[in-house]
Protein backbone atom coordinates (compact mmCIF):
# COMPACT_ATOMS: atom_id res chain seq x y z
CA UNK A 1 0.00 0.00 0.00
CA UNK A 2 1.20 3.78 -0.88
CA UNK A 3 0.02 7.06 -0.11
CA UNK A 4 -1.38 8.98 -3.06
CA UNK A 5 -0.30 12.05 -2.09
CA UNK A 6 3.51 10.72 -1.62
CA UNK A 7 5.45 12.07 -4.91
CA UNK A 8 7.51 10.31 -7.20
CA UNK A 9 11.20 9.71 -8.01
CA UNK A 10 11.33 12.13 -11.07
CA UNK A 11 9.18 15.09 -8.84
CA UNK A 12 11.68 14.88 -5.78
CA UNK A 13 14.81 14.75 -8.44
CA UNK A 14 13.05 18.58 -10.46
CA UNK A 15 12.46 19.98 -6.56
CA UNK A 16 15.97 19.43 -6.10
CA UNK A 17 17.28 21.04 -8.83
CA UNK A 18 15.17 23.77 -9.01
CA UNK A 19 16.71 24.29 -5.11
CA UNK A 20 20.02 23.80 -6.33
CA UNK A 21 19.68 26.30 -9.33
CA UNK A 22 18.56 29.26 -6.86
CA UNK A 23 21.83 28.63 -4.73
CA UNK A 24 24.18 28.23 -7.42
CA UNK A 25 24.54 31.97 -7.61
CA UNK A 26 27.28 32.40 -5.09
CA UNK A 27 30.21 30.66 -2.65
CA UNK A 28 28.20 30.61 0.39
CA UNK A 29 25.23 28.63 -2.26
CA UNK A 30 27.52 26.59 -3.76
CA UNK A 31 29.02 25.54 -0.08
CA UNK A 32 25.37 24.98 0.96
CA UNK A 33 24.91 22.59 -2.24
CA UNK A 34 27.56 20.27 -1.28
CA UNK A 35 26.32 19.66 1.73
CA UNK A 36 22.92 19.54 0.49
CA UNK A 37 23.83 16.87 -2.04
CA UNK A 38 26.59 14.59 0.29
CA UNK A 39 23.60 14.95 2.55
CA UNK A 40 20.84 13.31 0.41
CA UNK A 41 23.60 11.22 -0.83
CA UNK A 42 24.18 9.45 2.61
CA UNK A 43 20.59 9.78 3.93
CA UNK A 44 17.95 9.80 1.37
CA UNK A 45 19.48 7.11 -1.09
CA UNK A 46 21.82 5.22 0.58
CA UNK A 47 20.07 5.14 3.77
CA UNK A 48 16.46 5.49 2.61
CA UNK A 49 16.94 3.24 -0.27
CA UNK A 50 19.64 0.84 0.16
CA UNK A 51 19.74 -0.02 3.31
CA UNK A 52 17.00 0.68 5.43
CA UNK A 53 14.37 1.32 2.95
CA UNK A 54 10.84 2.88 4.44
CA UNK A 55 7.82 0.47 4.96
CA UNK A 56 5.08 2.34 4.53
CA UNK A 57 2.53 0.70 6.93
CA UNK A 58 -0.92 1.96 8.92
CA UNK A 59 -2.61 3.66 5.55
CA UNK A 60 -6.41 4.68 6.21
CA UNK A 61 -9.09 3.21 3.84
CA UNK A 62 -9.33 6.56 1.83
CA UNK A 63 -5.81 6.42 0.63
CA UNK A 64 -6.70 2.50 -0.49
CA UNK A 65 -6.80 1.90 -3.94
CA UNK A 66 -10.32 1.46 -5.30
CA UNK A 67 -9.79 -1.90 -5.86
CA UNK A 68 -8.94 -2.54 -1.68
CA UNK A 69 -11.45 0.35 -1.12
CA UNK A 70 -14.17 -2.22 -2.16
CA UNK A 71 -12.53 -5.52 -0.31
CA UNK A 72 -13.08 -3.30 2.77
CA UNK A 73 -16.17 -1.58 2.69
CA UNK A 74 -17.44 -5.32 2.08
CA UNK A 75 -15.60 -6.11 4.84
CA UNK A 76 -17.71 -3.48 6.81
CA UNK A 77 -20.79 -4.72 5.48
CA UNK A 78 -20.60 -7.91 6.83
CA UNK A 79 -19.87 -7.11 10.10
CA UNK A 80 -22.72 -5.05 10.11
CA UNK A 81 -25.21 -7.07 8.68
CA UNK A 82 -23.81 -9.93 11.20
CA UNK A 83 -25.42 -7.27 14.44
CA UNK A 84 -21.77 -6.71 15.71
CA UNK A 85 -21.05 -3.55 15.07
CA UNK A 86 -23.42 -0.21 15.56
CA UNK A 87 -23.77 2.11 12.73
CA UNK A 88 -22.26 5.21 15.26
CA UNK A 89 -19.32 2.76 16.17
CA UNK A 90 -18.47 1.58 12.58
CA UNK A 91 -19.06 5.10 11.06
CA UNK A 92 -15.96 5.64 13.54
CA UNK A 93 -14.02 3.01 12.22
CA UNK A 94 -14.14 4.02 8.77
CA UNK A 95 -11.75 6.55 9.32
CA UNK A 96 -10.56 9.69 8.11
CA UNK A 97 -9.81 11.37 5.01
CA UNK A 98 -13.49 10.75 3.33
CA UNK A 99 -16.74 12.22 4.26
CA UNK A 100 -19.90 10.38 4.15
CA UNK A 101 -21.02 10.95 1.42
CA UNK A 102 -18.18 9.55 -0.59
CA UNK A 103 -18.37 6.62 1.11
CA UNK A 104 -22.10 6.42 0.42
CA UNK A 105 -21.76 7.17 -3.39
CA UNK A 106 -18.84 4.11 -3.49
CA UNK A 107 -21.08 1.75 -2.27
CA UNK A 108 -23.85 2.91 -4.46
CA UNK A 109 -21.81 2.46 -7.36
CA UNK A 110 -20.99 -1.28 -5.52
CA UNK A 111 -24.55 -2.41 -5.57
CA UNK A 112 -24.81 -0.79 -9.19
CA UNK A 113 -22.19 -3.09 -10.37
CA UNK A 114 -23.54 -5.74 -8.66
CA UNK A 115 -20.73 -6.26 -5.79
CA UNK A 116 -20.74 -9.47 -4.04
CA UNK A 117 -23.09 -9.24 -1.20
CA UNK A 118 -25.22 -6.34 -2.68
CA UNK A 119 -27.88 -6.97 -0.24
CA UNK A 120 -25.45 -6.56 2.66
CA UNK A 121 -24.23 -3.30 0.91
CA UNK A 122 -27.38 -1.85 0.87
CA UNK A 123 -28.21 -2.22 4.01
CA UNK A 124 -24.74 -0.49 5.27
CA UNK A 125 -25.89 1.87 2.49
CA UNK A 126 -28.98 3.02 4.26
CA UNK A 127 -27.90 2.85 7.49
CA UNK A 128 -24.93 5.44 6.62
CA UNK A 129 -27.79 7.62 4.85
CA UNK A 130 -29.93 8.06 7.73
CA UNK A 131 -26.82 8.51 10.31
CA UNK A 132 -26.53 12.13 11.20
CA UNK A 133 -23.52 12.44 11.91
CA UNK A 134 -20.22 12.05 10.24
CA UNK A 135 -17.18 9.55 9.51
CA UNK A 136 -13.90 9.20 11.24
CA UNK A 137 -13.28 9.58 15.13
CA UNK A 138 -14.30 12.65 16.48
CA UNK A 139 -10.67 14.37 16.76
CA UNK A 140 -8.69 13.86 14.27
CA UNK A 141 -5.55 15.60 13.92
CA UNK A 142 -3.63 14.96 10.27
CA UNK A 143 0.19 13.49 10.83
CA UNK A 144 3.12 15.52 10.23
CA UNK A 145 4.09 14.69 6.20
CA UNK A 146 8.21 13.21 6.78
CA UNK A 147 8.60 14.81 3.52
CA UNK A 148 6.70 18.47 4.61
CA UNK A 149 9.64 18.09 7.66
CA UNK A 150 12.40 17.97 4.93
CA UNK A 151 10.81 20.43 2.28
CA UNK A 152 10.54 22.96 5.60
CA UNK A 153 14.12 22.20 6.40
CA UNK A 154 15.08 22.58 2.82
CA UNK A 155 13.27 25.95 2.65
CA UNK A 156 14.47 27.34 6.12
CA UNK A 157 18.13 26.45 4.89
CA UNK A 158 17.38 28.06 0.92
CA UNK A 159 16.50 31.66 3.21
CA UNK A 160 19.12 31.61 5.17
CA UNK A 161 21.62 31.18 2.32
CA UNK A 162 20.14 33.34 0.48
CA UNK A 163 19.68 36.12 3.23
CA UNK A 164 23.71 35.45 4.08
CA UNK A 165 24.38 36.03 0.53
CA UNK A 166 22.72 38.96 0.11
CA UNK A 167 23.85 40.51 3.51
CA UNK A 168 27.20 40.29 2.35
CA UNK A 169 26.56 41.64 -1.26
CA UNK A 170 25.33 44.91 0.74
CA UNK A 171 28.78 45.04 2.97
CA UNK A 172 31.02 44.74 0.00
CA UNK A 173 32.19 48.67 -0.53
CA UNK A 174 30.30 50.61 -3.65
CA UNK A 175 32.64 52.55 -6.13
CA UNK A 176 33.23 56.15 -5.80
CA UNK A 177 33.47 58.46 -7.84
CA UNK A 178 37.41 59.89 -7.42
CA UNK A 179 39.31 62.20 -9.50
CA UNK A 180 42.77 61.28 -10.92
CA UNK A 181 45.17 60.60 -8.11
CA UNK A 182 47.59 63.78 -8.79
CA UNK A 183 44.68 65.64 -7.31
CA UNK A 184 44.12 67.85 -10.25
CA UNK A 185 40.65 67.60 -12.05
CA UNK A 186 41.04 67.10 -15.54
CA UNK A 187 38.35 68.79 -17.39
CA UNK A 188 36.94 68.47 -21.54
CA UNK A 189 36.65 71.94 -23.32
CA UNK A 190 33.11 72.55 -22.13
CA UNK A 191 34.31 72.62 -18.20
CA UNK A 192 32.80 69.37 -17.43
CA UNK A 193 35.04 67.11 -14.94
CA UNK A 194 36.30 64.15 -16.14
CA UNK A 195 38.13 61.11 -15.20
CA UNK A 196 41.32 59.95 -17.42
CA UNK A 197 40.93 56.59 -19.02
CA UNK A 198 42.89 53.74 -17.39
CA UNK A 199 45.20 52.02 -19.72
CA UNK A 200 44.62 49.31 -20.83
CA UNK A 201 45.07 46.09 -18.14
CA UNK A 202 48.51 44.51 -18.78
CA UNK A 203 48.80 40.27 -18.88
CA UNK A 204 49.84 38.65 -15.49
CA UNK A 205 53.32 36.73 -15.82
CA UNK A 206 53.08 33.36 -14.70
CA UNK A 207 55.14 33.77 -12.45
CA UNK A 208 53.10 36.19 -10.37
CA UNK A 209 52.19 35.01 -6.94
CA UNK A 210 54.84 32.96 -6.88
CA UNK A 211 58.49 32.78 -4.84
CA UNK A 212 61.38 30.34 -6.11
CA UNK A 213 65.38 30.25 -5.54
CA UNK A 214 67.45 31.50 -7.88
CA UNK A 215 71.17 30.49 -8.77
CA UNK A 216 73.23 33.28 -7.03
CA UNK A 217 74.55 35.68 -9.27
CA UNK A 218 77.26 38.58 -8.77
CA UNK A 219 75.71 41.34 -7.24
CA UNK A 220 76.77 45.14 -7.88
CA UNK A 221 78.66 46.45 -4.95
CA UNK A 222 79.21 43.09 -3.24
CA UNK A 223 82.66 41.19 -2.93
CA UNK A 224 80.71 37.27 -2.85
CA UNK A 225 77.66 35.61 -3.86
CA UNK A 226 74.76 35.54 -1.35
CA UNK A 227 74.18 32.81 0.82
CA UNK A 228 70.79 32.54 -0.63
CA UNK A 229 68.93 34.67 -3.46
CA UNK A 230 64.81 34.20 -4.34
CA UNK A 231 62.82 36.26 -7.13
CA UNK A 232 59.20 36.48 -6.25
CA UNK A 233 56.83 38.47 -8.29
CA UNK A 234 53.43 40.26 -7.37
CA UNK A 235 50.87 41.03 -9.49
CA UNK A 236 47.26 42.79 -9.20
CA UNK A 237 44.58 40.44 -8.29
CA UNK A 238 46.98 38.58 -5.32
CA UNK A 239 45.82 40.33 -2.50
CA UNK A 240 47.12 38.13 0.22
CA UNK A 241 50.41 38.72 -1.18
CA UNK A 242 52.83 37.99 1.50
CA UNK A 243 56.42 36.00 0.76
CA UNK A 244 58.97 35.46 3.08
CA UNK A 245 62.17 33.23 3.00
CA UNK A 246 64.39 32.03 5.73
CA UNK A 247 68.42 32.76 5.87
CA UNK A 248 70.96 30.36 6.64
CA UNK A 249 74.29 29.53 6.52
CA UNK A 250 76.35 26.71 4.51
CA UNK A 251 75.79 24.74 7.68
CA UNK A 252 72.08 25.01 7.35
CA UNK A 253 72.17 27.14 10.46
CA UNK A 254 69.14 29.82 10.93
CA UNK A 255 70.51 33.12 10.39
CA UNK A 256 67.45 35.21 9.93
CA UNK A 257 64.33 35.92 8.07
CA UNK A 258 63.24 38.25 5.34
CA UNK A 259 60.60 39.12 3.12
CA UNK A 260 57.76 41.02 0.90
CA UNK A 261 54.43 41.75 1.38
CA UNK A 262 51.39 44.52 0.42
CA UNK A 263 52.18 47.16 2.74
CA UNK A 264 49.00 49.67 1.54
CA UNK A 265 46.61 49.92 -0.64
CA UNK A 266 44.24 52.78 -2.52
CA UNK A 267 40.71 53.51 -3.74
CA UNK A 268 38.00 50.56 -3.28
CA UNK A 269 36.57 47.83 -5.54
CA UNK A 270 38.26 44.46 -6.20
CA UNK A 271 41.44 43.79 -6.77
CA UNK A 272 43.06 45.45 -4.45
CA UNK A 273 44.88 48.73 -5.79
CA UNK A 274 47.99 48.28 -4.31
CA UNK A 275 50.41 51.31 -3.81
CA UNK A 276 53.02 49.86 -2.00
CA UNK A 277 54.62 47.08 -0.81
CA UNK A 278 57.33 46.33 2.14
CA UNK A 279 60.02 44.91 2.23
CA UNK A 280 61.84 43.16 5.45
CA UNK A 281 64.62 41.40 7.47
CA UNK A 282 64.50 39.92 10.46
CA UNK A 283 67.89 39.00 12.16
CA UNK A 284 68.08 36.84 15.38
CA UNK A 285 70.87 38.06 16.77
CA UNK A 286 68.75 41.71 16.33
CA UNK A 287 66.33 43.03 18.75
CA UNK A 288 64.16 44.48 15.96
CA UNK A 289 62.57 43.72 12.60
CA UNK A 290 64.00 46.08 9.74
CA UNK A 291 61.92 47.33 7.06
CA UNK A 292 61.42 49.50 4.33
CA UNK A 293 58.58 50.22 2.29
CA UNK A 294 58.37 50.27 -1.33
CA UNK A 295 56.61 53.63 -2.99
CA UNK A 296 54.81 53.72 -5.98
CA UNK A 297 55.45 57.30 -7.50
CA UNK A 298 52.11 59.04 -6.81
CA UNK A 299 52.18 57.20 -2.62
CA UNK A 300 55.90 58.85 -2.81
CA UNK A 301 54.97 62.32 -3.50
CA UNK A 302 51.68 62.21 -1.42
CA UNK A 303 53.00 63.79 1.97
CA UNK A 304 49.54 62.68 3.61
CA UNK A 305 50.57 58.77 2.70
CA UNK A 306 54.22 59.25 2.74
CA UNK A 307 53.17 60.09 6.59
CA UNK A 308 50.70 57.65 7.51
CA UNK A 309 53.46 55.13 5.96
CA UNK A 310 56.65 56.36 8.21
CA UNK A 311 55.83 54.14 11.11
CA UNK A 312 56.56 51.12 8.94
CA UNK A 313 59.91 52.13 7.64
CA UNK A 314 61.93 54.50 5.46
CA UNK A 315 60.39 55.26 1.93
CA UNK A 316 61.67 54.26 -1.23
CA UNK A 317 60.53 55.41 -4.93
CA UNK A 318 60.10 51.97 -6.83
CA UNK A 319 62.54 52.39 -9.85
CA UNK A 320 63.33 49.61 -12.28
CA UNK A 321 66.51 48.25 -11.81
CA UNK A 322 67.25 50.31 -8.29
CA UNK A 323 69.08 47.88 -5.06
CA UNK A 324 66.88 48.20 -2.22
CA UNK A 325 69.56 47.64 1.18
CA UNK A 326 68.35 46.95 4.39
CA UNK A 327 71.26 46.07 7.02
CA UNK A 328 71.08 44.91 10.59
CA UNK A 329 73.71 43.85 12.91
CA UNK A 330 74.65 40.49 11.33
CA UNK A 331 72.56 40.11 8.32
CA UNK A 332 72.29 42.21 5.16
CA UNK A 333 70.05 42.10 2.29
CA UNK A 334 69.80 43.63 -1.40
CA UNK A 335 65.91 44.27 -2.74
CA UNK A 336 66.68 44.56 -6.53
CA UNK A 337 63.56 46.07 -8.53
CA UNK A 338 63.76 43.90 -12.16
CA UNK A 339 60.87 45.44 -13.29
CA UNK A 340 57.70 46.87 -12.33
CA UNK A 341 54.43 48.31 -14.37
CA UNK A 342 51.79 49.99 -13.42
CA UNK A 343 48.21 49.94 -13.46
CA UNK A 344 47.20 53.51 -14.66
CA UNK A 345 49.04 56.44 -16.16
CA UNK A 346 48.94 58.20 -13.02
CA UNK A 347 51.53 55.51 -11.49
CA UNK A 348 49.30 55.49 -8.28
CA UNK A 349 49.37 51.46 -8.06
CA UNK A 350 51.28 48.46 -9.38
CA UNK A 351 50.03 46.39 -12.00
CA UNK A 352 53.00 43.74 -11.41
CA UNK A 353 56.24 44.11 -10.25
CA UNK A 354 59.42 41.80 -10.38
CA UNK A 355 61.60 41.60 -7.02
CA UNK A 356 65.30 39.07 -6.71
CA UNK A 357 66.43 39.48 -2.69
CA UNK A 358 69.77 38.46 -1.98
CA UNK A 359 70.88 37.74 1.20
CA UNK A 360 74.40 37.86 3.11
CA UNK A 361 75.89 37.17 6.39
CA UNK A 362 78.01 40.15 7.86
CA UNK A 363 79.56 37.87 10.63
CA UNK A 364 83.31 37.00 10.61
Amino acid sequence: MTEQSKPGFIQQVKMFVAIGKSLAGSYLGWSLLIALGVGLLIGWFLLGWVIAPVQYTGGKPSNLSEQYQKVHLSYVADSFAAGNTRIDDLAKRLGEGWTKQQVIDRLAGMIKDNYPGSDRLTKLHDALASFPGEIGPSVAPAPTSILGLILLALLVVVAIGLWLARRQSAMKPRPEHRLPPTGVAQVDEYGQVVEEAPLPVMPVSYAAGGARPVEKSDWTGEERPPLSQYKTVYAIGDDRYDMSFSIENESGDFLGECGVGVSETIGSGSPNKVTALEVWLFDKNDIRTLTKVLMSEQCYNDAALRAKLAPKGEAVLVQAGDIVPLLTQTLKINARIDDVVYGDSSKSYFQQMTIQIGAWSLAS
